[in-house]
């Protein structure tokens, strides 16, 4: 077999057809490109998908998170967990409404936010916690639902890798006063860009309704989703269940095929729980940066891999003056706990563990087979002794 041949047909994602395009021309050919019908009907399908009486589509993720915040009245002075290990806008959301994010640590298995970490973070500012099912792989949503009700705060659960993935039989978007999920090109419900907001609550929907568009009497926004996302979306819906199994089974077949190295750990799902594999996680019993340089080598050959994302703290969005908008813990009237605190002098142990190089994400999209995996797992063999027969020896 020629291995890397095989890798440069690694598929690719999205994977538009004709299905698409027909959708995509019945807008155009309808003249109504921004929100209404489709959005409207995929609002509806996406709701019984989920099990939420309430979901209100938007132009991303992003605005959703923002908005989430928005409805659950939190704003200057006021205190928001946030996991440290997500894509930025998780916690960039809590700038825009002028709070301070609270980062906390994540745990080994899940790598969502510890729930201990969480309890511990939680003080007489805090207004709500937010969770992120990174890669699909649930995080300990119980325990944080659990937590929050005890401390009356808001629980935002940021879904955005997690489409039909359930813990206990329950989907992961329903545990959180409001969750939120993406469908940004690259996600499994691929609309090029698109999110919603999902809730159980009416209160709390009518708020994230009437903040969406913009013109009300308090300030609103201009977040709506156009008709030719909620027409994408709509497709990518039909099939996320279908497309999350090949997805699992991928990760499956490849825990298997990769149990013979004592150096490669590849994480499944925890037997309670399903997980939709936006990417598989690949932790690497390796220094970070023969890691990275393996990392490297693969995405040399056409492999879609990347590292995941770096602890959020170290982020420049909270280690640099915003002159223009200021850094809302430097507030004045603000006294709490990351008054004066420099974001980048604290400790995050098992995050900068796990997040700078020891965890590796493989994208296993709908169809990728056991010949690509195969092949993977042997060039990925053959690089690995390369690397280590070659001058990265003291790394290894």
């Amino acid at each position: 077999m020629d291995y890397l041949k095989v890798l440069r047909s690694w598929p690719s994602w999205p994977n538009y057809g004709q299905e698409e395009l027909d959708a995509i021309s019945e807008v155009l050919k309808s003249n109504q490109l921004f929100a209404a019908d489709r959005v409207k009907y995929f609002e509806k399908s996406f709701g019984e998908f989920l099990g939420v009486e309430h979901v209100i589509a938007m132009g991303n993720a992003t605005q959703a998170l923002h908005l989430s915040l928005a409805a659950c009245n939190v704003g200057v002075n006021d205190e928001v967990i946030v996991t440290n290990c997500s894509w930025i806008s998780t916690a960039s959301c809590i700038l825009m409404q002028n709070a301070i994010p609270v980062f906390v640590d994540i745990e080994g298995e899940s790598l969502g936010p510890d729930p201990e970490a969480v309890r511990n973070a939680i003080t007489p500012r805090t207004k709500a916690i937010i969770t992120v099912h990174i890669l699909g792989y649930p995080s300990r949503i119980e325990e944080l639902r659990k937590i929050a009700d005890e401390n009356n705060l808001y629980l935002i659960e940021d879904a955005s890798h997690a489409p039909g993935a359930t813990i206990n039989g329950r989907n992961l978007g329903t545990f959180g006063d409001i969750s939120v999920f993406s469908f940004h090109q690259r996600k499994a419900i691929s609309a090029g860009e698109g999110g919603v907001a999902c809730t159980r609550k009416s209160s709390l929907a009518e708020v994230l309704r009437r903040l969406r568009s913009f013109g009300h009497e308090e300030l609103s926004y201009n977040y709506r989703m156009t008709e030719f996302s909620a027409a994408l979306a709509q497709i990518g819906l039909s099939k996320v269940i279908s497309q999350n199994e090949l997805r699992a089974n991928s990760a499956k077949t490849l825990s298997k095929l990769m149990q013979k190295f004592d150096w490669v750990r590849v994480r499944l799902c925890e037997p309670n729980s399903l997980g939709s594999y936006y990417a598989v996680a690949i932790e690497l019993n390796l220094k970070d940066s023969s890691s990275q340089e393996l990392l490297k080598r693969m995405v040399s050959h056409g492999v879609p891999m990347r590292s995941m994302f770096p602890p959020l703290n170290l982020h420049p969005h909270f280690n640099q003056s915003a002159p223009a908008r200021g850094n809302p813990w430097q507030h004045p009237t603000y006294d709490g706990v990351m008054k004066d605190v420099k974001y980048e002098s604290l400790n995050f142990p098992v995050s900068y563990q796990y997040c700078l190089g020891r965890v590796l994400e493989l994208y296993t999209h709908p169809g990728t087979t056991f010949e690509h995996l195969s092949a993977f797992v042997q060039v990925f063999e053959n690089e690995y002794s390369i690397l280590k027969e070659g001058g990265l020896r003291e790394d290894w």
